[in-house]
C-alpha cells in the first residue's frame, strides 16, 4: 500500500493505492471535505464509511454507496452532524457495474450492524439482486475494502475497543512518525496498532524480536510503512523500536493524547 499525504499533512486527506489493484481510497475528513472535492480524476463509483472516530476507536459508523465520488459527501455534511471522518473506496464505472455496487453497498451495511461496539446510522440493510456470477467479486472486494480499513487504523472488526481498552491510546511523533498502541499495565506489554506507520529506513539496533517481525511483516520493504496488523511487544521500549528504528526508550515515546509520556502513567500505578 503507498499512501500520498495531500499538502504533506498526516491528519489531512490521504490518497492510498495498493499496486495491482484499480481501488483508489480517500481518507477525507470533515473539515477538509471542500479541499477533498478539488482533487483532479477521482474515480466516481463506489462505497464510503462516515465514521465518528478518535485516534482510531470507532463510536459510530454509516455506509453507503456513491455514483457521484467524493462530492457525495457534500449532502452527508449538512445531513448529518455525527461524523469527523469519511473513508472512501472508488474505482471506474466499468470496473464496479451497478448491481455489483449496490451488492457490496448491502454487503457493507450487513457487516457493520453485525460487528463492532459502535452505533450505526444505517437502520436497514438493502436486498439487491445478484447473479450469482458476480457474488464473488462482491466477496474479494469487500475483503479488500476491510483489509485497507484495518491498515488505515480503523478496524470495523474491533468489536470492544470501547470497553476493554486499558487506559488511552499513546502515539509516537519522533520525525513525525504515526505510530498509535496501548498500554497494558497488568502485564507491561503493549500493542502497536494496525495502521501506525512504520519508520522501516530507520534499522533497529540491539532488538532481535522488533527486527524479526519487521522482516516477517514487511520482508525487504523500505521508507514509511502502515503496519497490516495488530503487534504486541513485552515492553513500551521494544513496541517504539519496532516503529522509530534505532534504539528508544519507550516510556517517553509514547505519548497520550495531552503529550503526556507514557512514563507519566507508570508512576502513578
Amino acid at each position: 500500500m503507498t499512501i500520498q499525504f495531500i499538502d504533506c499533512e498526516p491528519d489531512g486527506i490521504r490518497i492510498c493505492r495498493i499496486e495491482g489493484e484499480s481501488l483508489v481510497t480517500v481518507v477525507v475528513p470533515r473539515e477538509l471535505l471542500s479541499q477533498a472535492s478539488q482533487l483532479p480524476q477521482m474515480p466516481r463509483r463506489g462505497i464510503y464509511y462516515l465514521l465518528d472516530e478518535d485516534h482510531g476507536i470507532l463510536s459510530r459508523v454509516y455506509a453507503g454507496q456513491t455514483i457521484q465520488g467524493i462530492s457525495r459527501l457534500e449532502s452527508h455534511k449538512s445531513r448529518k452532524d455525527f461524523w469527523n471522518k469519511a473513508v472512501m473506496f472508488l474505482d471506474e464505472d466499468w470496473n464496479i457495474d451497478r448491481d455489483v455496487l449496490d451488492a457490496l453497498e448491502a454487503k457493507a451495511i450487513g457487516y457493520v450492524q453485525e460487528h463492532g461496539s459502535y452505533e450505526t446510522d444505517n437502520k436497514q440493510v438493502p436486498s439487491p439482486r445478484l447473479s450469482p456470477y458476480k457474488e464473488q467479486r462482491v466477496e474479494d472486494l469487500h475483503a479488500k475494502i476491510l483489509f485497507r480499513m484495518r491498515a488505515l487504523g480503523y478496524d470495523l472488526d474491533r468489536a470492544d475497543d470501547a470497553t476493554i481498552v486499558p487506559g488511552p491510546i499513546f502515539h509516537t511523533k519522533r520525525n513525525g512518525v504515526l505510530g498509535r498502541g496501548l498500554w497494558d499495565s497488568k502485564d507491561g506489554r503493549f500493542t502497536v496498532l494496525a495502521g501506525s506507520e512504520v519508520d522501516l529506513d530507520k534499522k533497529i539496533i540491539k532488538n532481535r524480536t522488533a527486527q524479526d517481525l519487521r522482516a516477517q511483516m514487511f520482508d525487504g520493504e523500505t521508507g514509511r510503512r502502515l503496519l497490516p496488523k495488530d503487534a504486541t511487544f513485552s515492553s513500551p521500549s521494544a513496541a517504539a523500536v519496532f516503529v522509530l528504528g534505532g534504539s528508544a526508550n519507550g516510556w517517553i515515546e509514547w505519548l497520550d493524547e495531552y503529550g503526556r509520556p507514557l512514563d507519566t502513567y507508570r508512576n502513578h500505578e
